[in-house]
């Protein structure tokens, strides 16, 4: 049997090294930047107001990684069984009740936390250094 934070890293890992390997250096500091920022957008203003957020700044010119961050999360809690497959992140906590809604929370700070973990060691600043192959950390 495998713990709850085995299966967030799993859930995780494919997003980020898909952000390492495919998205430019600029693109990568920026959602670098945001998952590292998101947990405490999530403790401070609410979750359903990080998801509004990161729906409005998604939809302008060069902060598409808003979006993608948002399209991650949602991806791993469809992958995890949390929200159904064609079911939507953002209305799916909006129409949450506050149990199901407290219960949003602690999953997504999880997930982030790994966002955060795995993004420090994945994506490099320099860009002098070399792009993390997936064999390499498989």
């Amino acid at each position: 049997m495998r713990t709850k934070s085995q299966r967030y890293a799993d859930a995780v890992m494919p997003n980020v090294l898909a952000v390492a390997n495919a998205h430019p250096a600029d693109f990568q500091k920026k959602y670098k930047t945001l998952t590292k920022k998101a947990g405490s957008l999530v403790r401070n203003s609410g979750l359903i107001q990080t998801l509004a957020f990161f729906c409005a700044r998604g939809q302008k010119e060069h902060e598409e990684h808003h979006q993608l961050l948002l399209d991650h999360l949602e991806q791993e809690l469809q992958g995890l069984g949390l929200i159904s497959q064609d079911e939507k992140l953002y209305q799916a906590v909006r129409e949450a009740e506050v149990p199901q809604y407290m219960v949003f929370t602690r999953e997504v700070l999880g997930l982030l936390n790994w966002h955060k973990r795995l993004v420090e060691t994945l994506i490099i600043n320099d860009e002098q250094q070399p792009q993390v192959q997936e064999e390499a950390v498989s």
